[in-house]
């Protein structure tokens, strides 16, 4: 659905964006010959032709950018929800591939994350025999 919004929202803009190009570059180029008449009718076109679906290729590029936006605090919601059911659960040690399983996250993400809630949280590192890094949060 969202590859479907996205092209018709670039089709809108493109056709949209085109009308108004065309009808300046046929007043210009008709010089002399461009009456009062012509200019109204290219006015109608503008409107209809042009300004119709920009708009609405516009109002398709913001709604999906509005949704994405919401998706992502959804899900940065849900790592820190889980990540807090983890300490919880781990009595504030963590590893990163617990996190980054329990999260359903790449490991890269999972670090990342760890990283930064353990420079917020001023949690201690350990890391253990065979080499996996445990993060120590106070609880």
């Amino acid at each position: 659905m969202r590859t479907v919004q996205k092209a018709l929202a670039g089709a809108c803009l493109l056709f949209g964006l085109s009308i108004p190009l065309l009808a300046a570059v046929y007043a210009i180029g008709s010089g002399d010959d461009f009456e009062l008449e012509d200019s109204a009718e290219a006015g109608v076109a503008l409107v209809v032709f042009g300004l119709a679906p920009t708009a609405l290729g516009g109002w398709l590029a913001w709604n999906l950018r509005h949704s994405n936006r919401q998706i992502s605090q959804s899900l940065s919601l849900q790592q820190e929800q889980m990540f807090l059911q983890l300490l919880q659960n781990q009595a504030g040690d963590l590893t990163i591939i617990q996190f980054a399983a329990a999260a359903q996250v790449p490991i890269e993400q999972a670090k990342a994350f760890l990283d930064q809630k353990a420079q917020v949280l001023n949690a201690s590192f350990d890391v253990k025999d065979t080499g996996a890094i445990v993060y120590r949060f106070p609880l």
